[in-house]
C-alpha cells in the first residue's frame, strides 16, 4: 500500500472515530440529564382543567421541535470537527511521516552552503606521451549579462582593459558562454589591472576577479581538427542529462564541442568535488562540514606522432601555396591523411586552411564563428580528411580492377586497346567517351598496364560490362554486383573512425538516381554512361580522403581495418590503463590473392614512372588521380603505401583546384615519406597540371 493511500485510510479513521465519540457522547449526556414533560397526579379526570391541558400540551409540541432542531446542529457540528481531526490527522502524518526527510534536508541545507569544486580536465597526448592539449591557470573578470546596459561602468572598463567598449558588451551578451552566472569580460588581465579593479569596487560594481583553468594547446593550429576544441557547457545541455549520465555537468563546466575533445569526453572531464560550510543565519560560513576533493580527468593519448602531425601541416599548406605559384589560383584547400597499415592508427591528419583551437575555448563570438564557417575563408572549421567529400577520380580505378576480377569481367587474357576515345552506344559514334590522352591513345593495354598509365578507356570496357550484366537481368531482380563491391571496401559509408562529424560519401546506382532526378524523369534513368563515369571514379561518386586512404591500407594488408586516433589512456605515472584494441570490419571485402597481386603490380608500375620517389628507401605503390568539379579547376590526388612488400604507411592527399594528381599531389605525399624515412627534402615545390587523371 502507498503512502498516500496510507493517508487517506487514516483521514478516513480519525473522521469516524472523532464522529462515533460525539455520538457517544451525546447519548450519555441525554440519559443523565432526561428531563419528565409531564408528572404523573392522582387527581380525577373530570376535574382536570381544559386551559391548563391546552397549555402542556402546546409547550410539549414546541419542546419536541426544538429538540429536533438542536440535534441536527450537532450532527452537522460533529461532522464538521470529525472532518477537521481528520484532515488535521492527515496533514500532520504527512509532515512528520512522509515528508520527514525531505523537512530534515531542508533543515540541514538552511545549515550549509556547498560549493563545487571543479575538476582538472585531462590532457591529450601523442602516441609519444608529448602534450598536444594541457591546461594553464588564467585570471579573468566576470560579471552578469545585465552590466551590459551599464554604458558608464562598461566605459571605466574599456579605460583600464584597453578593450573597445562594443568587445566588452560583446562579451557580456555573448550567450554561447553558457547558462553560468557570470560571463567573461576579458581573460590574461594583467596583475596590475586586477588590482585596480580590485581595489575600486565602487567603480565597478558586479565586477568579479576570477582565476580559472583554461585549456592550452601548445603548438597551435597543428592538429586543430583532430584536437577539436572546448567551450562552455550549453542550458540544452544541463537541461537534458540524465541522472545515471557517467559525467554530470554544472553551470560554468567547459566541454568538448569538437574532434577528441569531443569523442573522448567522459574520459577527459572528471568529477567535481564538494566543500560544504556551515552557515550562520546570515549565510557566512563558520566552519567547514565536509569536503570531497574533485577527481582529475584521466589523460588520453592519440594515435598521433606529434613530429609527423607538425611535418603533415607543414607540408599540405607548403603544397596548396606552390600549386597557386605553378598556375592553379584557386588551389586554397585540401588535407592529408596518414595511416599505420598494421593497426589502422592515425598517424597525421591535416585539413587546410586550419584554425587555432584557443581562440574557441572561452567561447566564440558571432564574428568568429562566422569567419570560421563561412564561404569566403573556405570553412576552417571544416575537417575535410573526414568531412570533405569529393569525387574518387582515377585512384578509384584499382577498386573498379578489383570489381572487374572478382566478378569475372577481368581475367588474364583481358586486354582492350586504346585509341584516345571510346564508342560503345551506337553506330554513328555520336557519344564517344575520351581518354585523357585524347586525341592520341595508349594501344592495346592490359589490367597492369592500363593502372600504370590511368587508361581511361581500359575501364569504360570494365564499367560497361558490368551496365550490361545489369540491364540484362529481370528488372524487378536487378543486381548491382559492382556497387555492391564497391560498398564492401568502406565506400558510401562512415569508416567508423573514433571522431564526431564523418562523412559517408556516395556511391550512385539506377535506385539512387530515380530519386535524385525524380523532379526531370527524362534524367532519372540509369544509363550506360553513368557506370562507365563511375568506372574511372567520376560521375555522382562522392568519397573522402580518410575513406580513400583506409581503403588503400586495406588493399595493401589484405583486409580492412577500422581507423582510430585513440591509443591508450595512462594514469598520472604515465602508465597505461585501457589501450585499443584493433577491430577488423565484419564483412571483408572478396578477392584471391593473385586478383590482389595484379592490382598491386600495377600501383607499383604507377609509382616507378615517377623520379620523384627515387630517393625513398622503400618500395612505393599508389595511384594518382584528376577529378573534374562542374565549374572548378581540377581536382588533384595522389594516394600511396610503403613499402609495397611489408606495408606500414598509407598516405593520402587532395588539393582542392590544385591540378592534375601527378603535379600536386602527388609531391605532398612524397614529402611525407621522405619526413617517415628521415630523408630530408627541403620546402615543398609541385609541378605544372597535366591532363593525366
Amino acid at each position: 500500500m502507498t503512502s498516500t493511500a496510507i493517508a487517506i485510510l487514516i483521514g478516513v479513521l480519525a473522521f469516524v472515530i472523532v464522529l462515533a465519540t460525539i455520538l457517544v457522547g451525546r447519548v450519555i449526556y441525554r440519559k443523565r440529564h432526561r428531563k419528565v414533560l409531564y408528572q404523573s397526579r392522582f387527581a380525577r379526570a373530570d376535574i382536570v382543567d381544559p386551559q391548563n391541558e391546552d397549555r402542556l400540551r402546546l409547550s410539549g409540541e414546541l419542546r419536541e421541535k426544538k429538540g429536533i432542531e438542536r440535534k441536527g446542529r450537532f450532527y452537522a457540528f460533529g461532522i464538521v470537527i470529525a472532518a477537521v481531526f481528520g484532515t488535521l490527522l492527515v496533514k500532520l502524518w504527512s509532515l512528520q511521516i512522509l515528508a520527514n526527510q525531505r523537512y530534515v534536508e531542508q533543515a540541514t541545507e538552511n545549515m550549509s552552503s556547498t560549493v563545487s569544486l571543479p575538476a582538472v580536465r585531462g590532457r591529450i597526448l601523442d602516441r609519444n606521451g608529448v602534450e598536444l592539449v594541457g591546461n594553464r591557470p588564467a585570471t579573468m573578470l566576470t560579471g552578469k549579462k545585465s552590466l551590459a546596459d551599464n554604458r558608464p561602468l562598461v566605459h571605466r572598463l574599456s579605460l583600464v582593459l584597453g578593450i573597445p567598449k562594443g568587445i566588452i558588451r560583446r562579451n557580456l551578451l555573448d550567450d554561447t558562454q553558457g547558462v553560468q552566472s557570470d560571463h567573461i569580460i576579458a581573460t590574461d588581465v594583467p596583475m596590475r589591472t586586477l588590482a585596480f579593479v580590485s581595489e575600486h569596487k565602487m567603480l565597478f560594481p558586479g565586477v568579479n576577479v576570477e582565476s580559472r583553468t583554461v585549456r592550452y594547446y601548445p603548438y597551435g593550429t597543428m592538429a586543430a581538427h583532430v584536437l577539436g576544441y572546448t567551450g562552455p557547457v550549453t542550458e540544452e545541455v544541463l537541461q537534458s542529462q540524465a541522472d545515471d549520465a557517467p559525467v554530470h555537468y554544472e553551470p560554468g563546466d567547459s566541454i568538448g564541442k569538437d574532434g577528441a575533445e569531443a569523442a573522448f569526453e567522459v574520459m577527459l572531464q572528471g568529477m567535481h568535488g564538494a566543500r560544504v560550510f556551515k552557515v550562520d543565519v546570515d549565510g557566512n560560513p563558520t566552519g567547514i562540514l565536509s569536503e570531497s576533493d574533485p577527481i582529475a580527468g584521466d589523460d588520453v593519448c592519440l594515435t598521433i606522432d606529434a613530429q609527423l602531425q607538425q611535418a603533415s601541416d607543414r607540408i599540405l599548406a607548403e603544397t596548396i601555396r606552390s600549386a597557386r605559384d605553378m598556375g592553379n589560383p584557386n588551389a586554397s584547400a585540401g588535407a592529408l591523411v596518414v595511416l599505420d597499415v598494421r593497426d589502422g592508427g592515425v598517424l597525421a591528419m591535416s585539413s587546410y586552411p586550419t584554425f587555432n583551437p584557443t581562440d574557441l575555448s572561452d567561447g566564440i563570438s558571432a564574428d568568429l564563428w562566422e569567419q570560421l564557417t563561412g564561404e569566403s575563408t573556405g570553412y576552417p572549421l571544416t575537417n575535410r580528411a573526414i568531412a570533405g567529400q569529393y569525387p574518387a577520380a582515377s585512384t578509384f580505378k584499382a577498386f573498379t580492377s578489383l570489381a572487374g576480377l572478382t566478378h569475372g569481367i577481368i581475367d588474364d587474357g583481358t586486354a582492350h586497346y586504346c585509341s584516345g576515345i571510346w564508342y560503345p552506344y551506337d553506330d554513328d559514334n555520336r557519344w564517344g567517351q575520351q581518354c585523357w590522352t585524347y586525341p592520341a591513345g595508349h594501344g592495346a593495354v592490359n589490367l597492369e598496364q592500363a593502372i600504370q598509365v590511368s587508361c581511361d578507356v581500359f575501364f569504360y570496357n570494365v564499367g560497361f560490362a558490368f551496365y550490361q550484366r545489369w540491364v540484362n537481368q529481370p528488372k524487378e531482380a536487378r543486381v548491382d554486383d559492382f556497387q555492391d563491391y564497391i560498398r564492401s571496401w568502406g565506400f558510401a559509408s562512415t569508416t567508423g573512425i573514433d571522431l564526431p562529424g564523418e562523412a559517408a560519401g556516395r556511391l550512385p546506382n539506377a535506385e539512387w538516381k530515380l530519386d535524385a532526378f525524380s523532379d526531370t524523369p527524362e534524367d532519372a534513368q540509369w544509363q550506360p554512361g553513368d557506370m562507365t563515369n563511375l568506372a574511372i571514379g567520376q560521375g555522382d561518386l562522392l568519397i573522402t580522403p580518410l575513406q580513400l586512404a583506409n581503403s588503400y591500407a586495406g588493399v595493401a594488408r589484405g583486409k580492412l581495418i577500422t581507423p582510430h586516433i585513440f591509443y591508450k589512456i595512462v594514469d598520472k605515472d604515465g602508465e597505461q590503463v585501457v589501450a585499443h584494441n584493433i577491430k577488423e570490419v565484419e564483412a571483408q571485402p572478396k578477392f584471391e590473392p593473385k586478383q590482389r597481386e595484379r592490382v598491386l603490380e600495377g600501383l607499383k608500375l604507377v609509382v616507378q614512372q615517377y623520379d620523384i620517389f627515387a630517393s625513398i628507401p622503400a618500395t612505393v605503390a599508389g595511384k594518382t588521380g584528376t577529378g573534374e568539379v562542374q565549374g572548378k579547376g581540377p581536382l588533384s590526388w595522389f594516394v600511396a603505401f610503403a613499402p609495397a612488400e611489408d606495408p606500414q604507411y598509407c598516405a593520402a592527399c587532395v588539393v582542392e583546384e590544385g591540378g592534375s594528381g601527378n603535379g600536386t599531389a602527388i609531391v605532398a605525399v612524397q614529402h611525407i615519406f621522405a619526413h617517415i624515412y628521415g630523408i630530408e627534402e627541403g620546402a615543398v615545390v609541385t609541378y605544372q597540371s597535366t591532363a593525366e587523371r
